[in-house]
């Protein structure tokens, strides 16, 4: 009964926050295995490969509480792959904010990655597919096909190795990602 899920991530011991591609998020209790579905969920496009995909909690999770989501917002008609973060309040998602609205407009349902990972100096890093379009991960004025960094604000650190490259979208990390569905730092 638990649709397709995406992401998973635990918040304690005996709870487990997980995504379903079809837009939902919930907590499952893995004592008593009941599912809550929690509220104030942002829209989500659910096409093909496309929908509510990772979840991550970052290091500092315990101290300043931000959960990081990705999933697929629509932009005139086409997804994209969105990297946003949120806080968790009783049953209901609060204070969502989109931190990066990707440049990966396709018209295909497929290849929208998605993975996040964080490092120990307060960065986020997602991954965003091709689209289905095979040149796109070797194109640097688009996102589709790379790992994107940024801090946990949404902001681009000044040492991206592509930052002083006007020709180069400065949010991305590694480009030549077919569909990375993995990631660990």
């Amino acid at each position: 009964g638990l649709g397709v899920p995406w992401g998973m991530v635990f918040l304690s011991a005996d709870k487990l926050l997980l995504t379903d591609r079809e837009g939902a998020v919930s907590i499952l209790d893995l004592n008593t295995s009941k599912r809550t579905n929690l509220k104030n969920i942002p829209n989500v496009m659910s096409r093909g490969q496309g929908g509510m995909l990772d979840v991550g909690l970052p290091p500092n999770y315990k101290t300043r509480g931000w959960i990081y989501f990705t999933y697929v917002k629509n932009v005139r008609g086409e997804g994209v792959t969105v990297l946003a973060s949120a806080r968790l309040e009783k049953n209901q998602i609060n204070h969502w904010q989109d931190l990066l609205v990707s440049n990966s407009t396709s018209s295909t349902g497929r290849h929208f990655g998605s993975r996040i990972a964080f490092d120990n100096n307060n960065h986020v890093f997602f991954s965003i597919g091709d689209r289905g379009v095979r040149p796109n991960a070797q194109d640097l004025t688009n996102h589709a096909g790379s790992i994107i960094r940024l801090k946990l604000d949404g902001s681009i650190p000044d040492d991206n190795p592509f930052i002083k490259n006007q020709d180069v979208l400065p949010e991305i990390w590694s480009y030549g990602h077919r569909n990375p569905q993995g990631l660990s730092y």
